[in-house]
């Protein structure tokens, strides 16, 4: 929860008196442009059905493939491929949240080291830009606002609309005679499914084919502000899907832990320069993007997983894919490989199938077909036994994190998530389908629906985190603090190297009251991870909580740096600032957090009253006029009457108290606003 600031403690007092890139293109004929656009969870079966008449004319006029395929149904590891041009077990990115690219050049460097200039707007949490993918662009806006006190965050987005006036802004700062990359990242299609009415009912009243309308229409707006730029004659154009969605089939409600076509296939469309139209049935995936692009701008791609997709087609090139996110569940992961029609997809064993003849994946003939099953798996071990680009970096400080945990309290393990189930379970899709609609319930204010599912999923999966703290918090939620804490401290004792577990911990404990077991766990989740920004702001928190607030300072700094987008985490900043007398470095802060975030009541509130404080009553009115719009901020409700008071403008200063005086239920500020509203009587 943000701090708040009240003026009470001195206003109850009688009142008183970049350079730019060199541009290496120069002399030469300039490269083209290049519009890259990536649609998270948009089924490539969507396309020339009536529901994107503005991605079907692109298409119409370039090149469509129509055997695409992306390497992992799950948004940051796709991405992370879509821009390095390498598989998973190369780039090293196997989960959402995880870990980052790191040591792995992006399109974006390769192309910013040849003299483009390059910008990027991503739509989701999930691509933020301590996850690496910002490497090579000049601008990356990820500025997605999200709740603080959310711990699931890598669920927070923003809606087409917002992204694609980001990307036309900063397209508009593009020199015409300069080569630029620009990505646009739409999340809409992601679950769950909230399309704007006019689209839903174009598409017929189904929610998922509501939001592909709703991203057609963002795009088509894009598509045509980019086809009235002086240099649109040599703009490429490429839409890319990340993944997929199941929509039931295979008892998977989305994605993410079967590989299945569904979640596999992807939209792939290219409309470039020079080039005919034309629709290609040979195999794609979303690795060929890298080297595609980079053939345009007349550059090689060495040590990459993709091929040129502008050279002639190869029907032989074998389509890889893997997810690691059943190990969440404690499940074994899952790896497939495509060859021609014949897929094989291998968990405890092999699944061979036939897609020829069996599109919908139901007939596993690998009993059937060993000698292919045979070979279809040594070619799939032997990609996932590639030596990755870059090793992972060793932990020089894992001995150090260890005892750092000891003396915390806690048992240091080498692995967060070791799997523990020697096969997939046979009802594992359907109960993963389950847990995802008891967790939309839980969002939906319907939580008592949803403890059901969840502590029948714990008792079912002793072995799956994911599952032990979603229950802790829902329960949490609906006031059962201590029940919470009690299932978190068996969760960090299960899996004490998962960060996120101790910072779970410590936010349950916090709302319980325990403050000393609270910080304990808050300083071993930055043992594990200490450039965490959320830790970083839970423990400035409870240093506030045990009056601490320089030191509060110091970790809400900490806080910003690693993400410097959360107006939250400014606005907290601002306040222990206050706290600490430093108006000017407080107020920097509040304005720092409503440039992210201009509704944050907690920031303007902050901002008029240092305002308020520095003798600025008259320019603190309009911050505090914006909190106290929130008729449940009481501090900002009797900050607005002080400042009135103090500009002079006793009448609305007076009824700003009455207002207060009559609130049904005592509290503080109801108390304050008498006692200021009986002084300006005596005088």
């Amino acid at each position: 929860m943000p701090i708040r600031v009240l003026l009470l403690a001195v206003l109850l007092l009688p009142a008183c008196t970049g350079a730019q890139r060199a541009d290496t293109t120069r002399g030469a004929a300039t490269p083209p442009n290049v519009l890259l656009i990536t649609l998270d969870t948009f089924r490539a079966d969507r396309l020339g059905h009536g529901l994107t008449p503005a991605l079907d004319r692109l298409a119409a006029a370039g090149l469509r493939f129509t055997d695409a395929r992306t390497v992992a149904p799950l948004t940051l590891p796709a991405h992370t491929s879509i821009m390095t041009g390498l598989r998973p077990p190369r780039h090293g990115v196997r989960l959402n949240g995880a870990s980052g690219l790191t040591g792995v050049d992006t399109l974006a460097t390769r192309l910013q080291r040849v003299g483009y200039r390059t910008g990027a707007v991503v739509a989701a949490f999930v691509l933020d830009r301590r996850f690496g993918l910002q490497a090579g662009f000049t601008d990356y806006d990820d500025d997605i606002g999200r709740d603080p006190a959310a711990l699931d965050v890598l669920s927070a987005e923003r809606a087409a609309p917002a992204v694609i006036d980001r990307a036309l802004a900063m397209l508009a700062r593009r020199d015409a005679g300069t080569p630029w990359l620009q990505w646009v990242h739409l999340y809409d299609a992601h679950a769950p499914y909230r399309p704007p009415p006019d689209a839903l009912a174009r598409a017929g009243g189904r929610a998922y084919d509501g939001e592909i309308v709703a991203v057609d229409d963002a795009l088509a707006r894009l598509i045509a502000a980019v086809d009235a730029r002086p240099d649109a004659a040599r703009t490429a154009v490429v839409v890319v899907g990340d993944h997929g969605e199941s929509l039931g089939a295979h008892d998977e409600a989305t994605h993410g832990m079967g590989l299945y076509e569904q979640t596999l296939r992807v939209p792939l469309v290219m409309r470039v320069p020079g080039r005919a139209a034309a629709v290609r049935t040979d195999a794609a995936s979303v690795i060929d993007i890298v080297p595609t692009v980079l053939a345009l701008a007349g550059q090689a791609a060495p040590d990459v997983d993709g091929r040129n997709l502008l050279d002639a087609a190869s029907t032989d090139v074998p389509s890889y894919a893997e997810s690691e996110y059943p190990s969440v569940a404690g499940w074994p992961t899952v790896s497939a490989i495509v060859r021609g029609s014949w897929k094989l997809v291998m968990t405890e064993r092999g699944q061979l199938f036939d897609l020829a003849a069996d599109a919908d994946e139901e007939h596993d003939l690998a009993l059937a077909q060993p000698a292919r099953t045979r070979e279809m798996t040594a070619a799939l071990q032997a990609i996932r036994r590639r030596v990755p680009a870059v090793a992972p970096a060793a932990s020089a400080a894992a001995a150090d994190t260890a005892q750092r945990l000891r003396a915390l309290g806690y048992v240091a393990a080498p692995t967060a998530h070791a799997v523990t189930a020697s096969a997939l379970p046979a009802t594992a899709l359907r109960d993963w389908s389950a847990f995802e609609a008891a967790l939309t319930d839980s969002r939906t204010n319907r939580v008592a629906q949803a403890l059901p599912v969840f502590a029948s999923l714990v008792a079912a999966y002793p072995d799956a985190p994911i599952f032990a703290s979603t229950y802790a918090r829902a329960l949490a939620s609906t006031g059962a603090t201590r029940q919470a804490v009690t299932q978190l401290r068996a969760a960090v004792a299960r899996w004490p190297s998962d960060w996120s577990l101790f910072h779970e911990l410590s936010a349950t404990a916090r709302a319980a009251g325990l403050g000393d077991e609270a910080l304990r766990a808050e300083d071993a989740a930055l043992a594990l991870n200490p450039h965490e920004p959320s830790a970083l702001n839970g423990k400035g928190l409870l240093l506030v909580d045990a009056g601490t607030p320089a030191e509060a300072a110091q970790a809400f700094a900490l806080a910003v740096e690693y993400d410097p987008t959360s107006g939250p985490y400014h606005a907290n900043l601002g306040n222990a600032r206050r706290a600490i007398g430093d108006l000017d470095g407080a107020a920097a802060a509040y304005r720092q957090a409503l440039a992210r975030a201009p509704d944050l009541a907690d920031a303007a509130n902050g901002l008029g009253v240092v305002l308020v404080e520095q003798q600025r009553a008259a320019e603190a009115l309009p911050w505090l006029e914006r909190a106290a719009r929130d008729a449940g901020f009481l501090e900002a409700q009797l900050n607005l009457g002080i400042a009135l008071q103090q500009a002079g403008e006793l009448d609305r200063a007076e009824a700003q108290y009455r207002k207060l005086t009559s609130q049904p239920a005592p509290s503080r500020e109801r108390a304050a606003a008498r006692a200021l509203l009986a002084e300006m009587r005596r005088r």
